[in-house]
């Protein structure tokens, strides 16, 4: 009797290694995009490809007892982190959602370049303003492993974010963000701060706060 063949899954290492060979460091904007988007910040920069790796190992070892199912990037930037989860078995969607429209195209690329669609089918960039889509049509799994980058941001901005994420995400997710919040925000517990590699610093502070609502 003949023996059924199987499609062999290409192994998750080859992925990952192919995803830093496209992508090794972070590409800086064009200066023609500070006039496109002035009333924003928008100074760019990310976390490296260790960092994610370590926060996320992190968060699973110290606060999701259940394992999520979905990764947010807030200001996803050309999608490198987006790209990177999505190789975590657990992780069903991974989420980008991005204003400048240039990073967003990278990001798209980025994904087609992969050639991976094992992995790179979870992912989904997003050219928006965060509060123009709603995470509550958009995110029903539940919890949420959230990365948000503010470390430019003014106070205000920062915490309209915040409020967002805890109105609209799962109970028990999880927010990581480069500043605190700057008000007390209800049903937002902060957990604990670690250090993770960044584009910008090799030892940036990450804040890590939990949608807890009884």
């Amino acid at each position: 009797m003949k023996r059924r063949r199987t499609r062999r899954q290409i192994p998750r290492n080859n992925y990952i290694e192919k995803l830093k060979t496209l992508y090794p460091n972070c590409k800086k904007d064009e200066n023609s995009q500070n006039d496109k988007y002035a009333e924003h910040k928008i100074t760019y920069g990310e976390m490296n490809y260790e960092g994610i790796e370590l926060l996320y190992n992190y968060l699973i070892t110290n606060y999701f007892t259940i394992l999520p199912h979905c990764f947010l990037d807030v200001g996803s930037g050309r999608g490198k982190l987006c790209l990177y989860m999505a190789e975590k078995q657990n992780i069903d969607r991974s989420i980008g959602i991005e204003l400048v429209e240039i990073r967003v195209q990278d990001a798209l690329r980025l994904k087609e370049d992969l050639r991976y669609p094992t992995y790179t089918n979870k992912v989904e960039f997003y050219n928006s303003n965060i509060f123009d889509i709603s995470l509550r049509q958009m995110i029903t799994t539940s919890p949420v492993m959230v990365w948000f980058s503010n470390l430019c941001f003014d106070p205000n901005t920062t915490d309209e974010i915040f409020q967002k994420l805890v109105n609209e995400l799962p109970n028990q997710s999880i927010i990581c963000s480069s500043k605190p919040p700057n008000i007390v925000i209800e049903n937002c517990k902060y957990k604990d701060s670690i250090t993770i590699p960044m584009s910008w610093f090799e030892n940036s502070n990450v804040y890590i706060y939990q949608i807890d609502i009884l």
